[in-house]
């Protein structure tokens, strides 16, 4: 990407000094403080962006993120139809991947939140162009929405799978390479606050629990294997079980920005800690590593998350995988310590 670019604006996050959790080493994602993470608009001219994935191409050649890039994967090679948008106004790409439509971490994560920053920046200029999926999620839907009650957007350019866009001014956000991306400038952090009232919506003004405990038994991979006797548990500390799966996105923001504890196996749902109040607390749980069994998908970003945004956010191991599918238990006696003894 960078070496396609005519131009290039760094997007410095705010610098995390704090020692990370040792937990974090045992699980293979060693964090040293302090860390800081830079997204780099770039602008490249003439390019075509795809309708998979928002994969940008220039000359025959694929613009990659990073090292190693899985170029099938990227462009899902097939017949696209092309159509060419104006010169004149730079079209910031937001596109995701078809099935990430709705992973609400890598969203606000690697695309709205370096958009706002640099949007915040006034690089941007006063006449900005957005180019997205033709079919929205709901969090893609709502916070386009507010960035248009925010910022100077005077055109939405919706690609579907099958098309593609020529684009004579396109901006792209690309993070640094192995580093985390939860970690955002200080002007992106600032607008997560109007972001959460916007989305919660009248919801936000409802009684929610203080205290909740997000289940994964609805998801895929971490399930906790014992919930259902860890229930009686949870509920004599007032916490209340919640599946963020089905449920509207205003009531899932809305859970977060009422919270004052926050309880969940690690997984997409602790993005919304970033709708928390300071000195909310949150408890993450891990499957215990063991020799020889790789566990899938751990990132210390809610951790970062949780740094920038004055939470006291705390890890903590379970047992070891038992399935496939990365299931684990989470004894009692560790529950009951992460929740305070």
């Amino acid at each position: 990407m960078a070496d396609a670019a005519h131009e290039a604006y760094p997007l410095q996050s705010a610098v995390v000094n704090l020692p990370a959790p040792t937990c974090f080493a045992e699980l293979g994602m060693p964090v040293t403080a302090p860390v800081r993470q830079t997204h780099t608009v770039y602008s490249v001219q003439d390019v075509t962006v795809t309708g998979w994935k928002g994969a940008m191409i220039k000359d025959g050649l694929l613009l990659s993120d990073y090292a190693d890039c899985n170029w099938a994967a990227e462009i899902r090679l097939r017949p696209y139809f092309t159509r060419v948008l104006p010169d004149g106004r730079a079209y910031f790409n937001l596109m995701t991947s078809i099935p990430a439509r709705g992973h609400v971490f890598h969203w606000l994560f690697d695309s709205i939140l370096p958009f706002v920053a640099f949007a915040e920046s006034g690089k941007a200029g006063n006449d900005i162009g957005l180019i997205v999926n033709a079919k929205l999620s709901e969090i893609q839907a709502r916070t386009i929405e507010f960035l248009k009650t925010r910022y100077p957007i005077r055109a939405v350019e919706p690609v579907s799978e099958a098309q593609a866009v020529f684009v004579p001014h396109c901006q792209k956000a690309v993070a640094i390479y192995g580093l985390p991306h939860g970690l955002q400038s200080p002007a992106a952090l600032q607008a997560l606050d109007g972001l959460a009232r916007f989305l919660a919506g009248a919801e936000a003004h409802k009684k929610q629990p203080a205290r909740i405990y997000i289940s994964r038994n609805d998801a895929r991979l971490r399930r906790v294997l014992n919930e259902g006797e860890l229930l009686r548990e949870l509920h004599a500390r007032g916490f209340e079980r919640t599946a963020l799966g089905r449920m509207p996105l205003a009531r899932q923001v809305a859970l977060f920005i009422n919270a004052e504890f926050v309880a969940a196996p690690h997984g997409a749902g602790l993005t919304h800690i970033a709708w928390c109040k300071p000195g909310t607390r949150v408890a993450e749980f891990f499957p215990e590593p063991r020799a020889g069994r790789k566990v899938r998908n751990y990132l210390p970003d809610f951790w970062c998350i949780s740094s920038q945004r004055g939470l006291s956010h705390s890890c903590h191991f379970g047992a070891p995988v038992e399935t496939r599918a990365d299931g684990f238990r989470i004894p009692r006696e560790a529950l009951a310590q992460a929740l305070g003894g």
